[in-house]
């Protein structure tokens, strides 16, 4: 590309060609990586009209492990209405029954160890990202 250029009161046209920008770093995949689980996904569940979103702060994980495992204990004691509540990533509490519950935190869980393996694929130049880390990290193509 030319652009002008003026040196000594006089406009020339000189090549320019533009730096390339940056390379993505580890940390800038780690970064999309938190924002992603921060910000959540939405899971569907049987007998629920609309998916529910969770966020999937460290907190959040440990508040639904927590939960799957007082899920797991109703179960196995025969619990089948809706005992068990979350507030989910819209502020919206869910009353759920115990499998309700172990479906939703499973999908979660599943969820964001899909989006840790394609942080650690991009990283370590694996799987489908054999080339590096691309340029394009954050388009939503690359991750779940």
């Amino acid at each position: 590309m030319k652009i002008s250029v003026l040196k000594n009161g006089i406009i020339t046209e000189v090549d320019y060609t533009a730096p390339e920008p940056p390379l993505p770093t580890p940390q800038d995949v780690n970064a999309e990586r938190e924002r992603r689980l921060e910000y959540g996904a939405a899971f569907t569940v049987a007998g629920v009209t609309d998916p529910i979103p969770l966020q999937g702060r460290p907190l959040d994980q440990t508040v639904y492990l927590a939960l799957l495992m007082r899920a797991q204990g109703f179960k196995a004691a025969g619990v089948t209405t809706a005992a068990l509540n979350v507030r989910a990533g819209d502020d919206v509490i869910h009353s759920l029954t115990p499998d309700q519950m172990m479906s939703l935190v499973m999908q979660s869980m599943t969820w964001f160890e899909s989006v840790m393996a394609i942080s650690w694929a991009m990283k370590d130049s694996t799987g489908a990202f054999t080339g590096g880390i691309p340029t394009d990290y954050t388009d939503n193509a690359h991750w779940p």
